[in-house]
């Protein structure tokens, strides 16, 4: 998961993190993960879910990324396809440094995302990939899993 992006979720705080090695860094600084509850931590192929009571789960397209030592599988996903989702994060760039991009928007204050790239957009949106399965008793399609998988720069279309 190094390099890779991680949202935290604490009693008092969200934090928007970038993993490096075994820990998660903000900023500011390295994230106190001893009050985390929840967390997602993505890369472009892999997402790993934990939530405090001990309970985690990775997924990814890739079986051969999955650890032997991480416990019992899970049959995979039968998607007949797969969407493209983009989340947009609240805000409007505000500054760009050492891989990290700051938003602001009146509404929910600052957030620091971190991006490879600076980005040359004044939005960002979270993209994901999501699942599409076929339910066999009735053939209904739905979208039964989303995985994380980066932030990007994000312009509205016919924006100038």
């Amino acid at each position: 998961m190094d390099g890779g992006c991680a949202l935290l979720t604490t009693p008092s705080a969200y934090r928007v993190a970038r993993v490096e090695g075994r820990a998660c860094v903000t900023s500011s600084g390295p994230a106190d993960l001893s009050v985390v509850y929840e967390a997602r931590a993505f890369t472009a192929d892999v997402e790993l879910r934990w939530v405090e009571s001990g309970y985690a789960v990775l997924l990814t397209e890739d079986a051969s990324l999955l650890p032997e030592s991480f416990g019992e599988a899970v049959d995979p996903l039968p998607a007949i396809g797969t969407m493209d989702a983009g989340y947009l994060v609240w805000g409007s760039v505000t500054a760009s440094d050492a891989g990290w991009t700051s938003l602001a928007s009146a509404r929910v204050g600052t957030l620091t995302v971190p991006m490879a790239s600076e980005p040359r957009a004044d939005r960002v949106r979270l993209v994901a990939r999501e699942y599409v399965v076929a339910d066999p008793g009735h053939g209904n399609a739905y979208v039964a899993e989303e995985r994380l998988i980066s932030f990007e720069p994000y312009a509205a279309e016919g924006a100038a």
